[in-house]
């Protein structure tokens, strides 16, 4: 029986492997070939399409020469880069995104130990210092959600992280998303260990990015005041930090936050419609969608205020909470999808639901799993076609096949959450997958 279940975890890492490798021979022979033929045929720049260099490049001018970051000459200089050239209006097919830098000005203090590097070698850095924040945030996420592996088990669980879409897009674009879903797993790890205070100060530092924070740091708000005596240790490392950011950065380049403010108008208004929620339910519906996400999921933090983190109740809030970050965001995004982990960790490891709602809730989570596997097996298909069958054109037509999927999984994820009642548990890993991996 052992050695039975020892060889069959053998055989998923191998497949884990082959779908990680598909994933990135996917991304890089047949997704990023495409866009480069389609730049070449509309007439769009490409320069080194690293949303990395953005902020370093306002960084190091802001912490070397005192210029303003959110100024026009820092967006042109920015976009020569980014781009290759600047972005021209009167193009057509020019890119809407100008890449200015969006970002509070305290994500320099993060970037600040780069600004005497080039920016390859910032690049090459980069790649390795967020894959390693990527792998340490799924032990992370483990120990938050209460989930056991073997070794094996979790080595599957890291190759198929990295082997994921959101991942390689997000690595390929050297993203500070993924090092906001180790700082939010860091969090979240300390308030279960009690470490309040440093809760607080490493959520703060993950407010670099706003818009993907807002949510878990409305959760925090709220749980604290579930139980202010023995919590409220966390909201003084929360506000400390941010208002020791807030005061460095005004030091740094006073009214940054009105700059700041002017540029994440300007960015909204020049993404417009790339919404999550604007392109599955059309720009007409998608306030209405996104009003009626973050409802939903304030009045489920609110019923879990008074729990402990490692219940189940507060599992399912927490997990609900990133899931609604990744559907409320702003533009598409998928790189923001490595936040769903711990809401596939909660929905693939928790235990039987109440009777009434088991075949929905069972139904959704097949839903799920298929949505979650689908990339890959698109990933295969195209390979296949193109390397045995030789099939480029086929292949160039379907290139967004392993994509189709990205903008389901987050929605569907966030109903099976939801429909999943607090109190649904009474044994944990009860799925065939789960009792392999642990």
């Amino acid at each position: 029986m052992f050695s039975t279940r020892q060889a069959k975890l053998r055989f998923s890492v191998l497949l884990a492997l082959l779908a990680a490798a598909s994933m990135w021979f996917y991304v890089r022979r047949i997704n990023v070939l495409h866009q480069e033929k389609e730049a070449v045929r509309v007439g769009s720049p490409r320069g080194n399409l690293s949303d990395l260099y953005p902020r370093w490049l306002g960084a190091r001018e802001l912490l070397l020469h005192g210029r303003d970051p959110y100024s026009q000459e820092v967006t042109s200089e920015i976009q020569r880069g980014y781009y290759g050239r600047e972005v021209d209006p009167s193009r057509p097919n020019d890119p809407k995104d100008l890449e200015a830098f969006a970002y509070p000005v305290y994500v320099v203090f993060i970037l600040a130990p780069t600004v005497h590097l080039d920016f390859a070698a910032t690049r090459l850095l980069a790649l390795w210092l967020l894959t390693a924040v990527t792998i340490l945030s799924v032990l992370l996420w483990q120990q938050v959600m209460g989930v056991k592996f073997s070794w094996l088990g979790g080595l599957i669980a890291i190759v198929l992280v990295l082997g994921c879409y959101p991942f390689v897009e997000g690595i390929a674009l050297q993203q500070l998303s993924l090092l906001v879903g180790a700082l939010l797993s860091c969090s979240f790890l300390m308030r279960k260990r009690g470490r309040l205070f440093a809760s607080g100060v490493l959520l703060a530092i993950a407010t670099i990015k706003p818009h993907v924070a807002l949510l878990p740091v409305t959760l925090m708000f709220i749980w604290v005041s579930g139980n202010w005596r023995e919590r409220q240790r966390w909201l003084w490392g929360f506000v400390s930090t941010l208002l020791l950011l807030a005061g460095a950065s005004e030091y740094l380049l006073s009214g940054w936050m009105f700059r700041f403010y002017d540029a994440t108008r300007s960015y909204s208004r020049y993404i417009g419609g790339t919404a999550f929620l604007d392109l599955l339910l059309t720009p007409r519906w998608g306030g209405t969608g996104r009003a009626l996400i973050v409802l939903i999921v304030l009045w489920v933090c609110w019923h879990v205020r008074r729990l402990p983190p490692e219940t189940f109740a507060s599992q399912r809030a927490l997990s609900l909470v990133l899931v609604a970050a990744v559907c409320i965001a702003p533009n598409r995004a998928t790189y923001n999808q490595v936040l769903l982990l711990p809401g596939l960790f909660f929905v693939f490891w928790q235990g039987n639901v109440s009777q009434g709602s088991r075949i929905f809730v069972r139904q959704l989570k097949r839903i799920a799993w298929g949505l979650v596997i689908w990339p890959w097996l698109a990933c295969g298909f195209l390979i296949v076609a193109r390397v045995v069958f030789h099939a480029e054109d086929f292949v160039q037509t379907a290139w967004q096949l392993p994509l189709y999927t990205t903008l389901s999984l987050p929605l569907v994820l966030l109903v099976v959450l939801f429909a999943t009642p607090s109190d649904a548990v009474t044994s944990r890993r009860t799925s065939p997958a789960a009792e392999m991996l642990s």
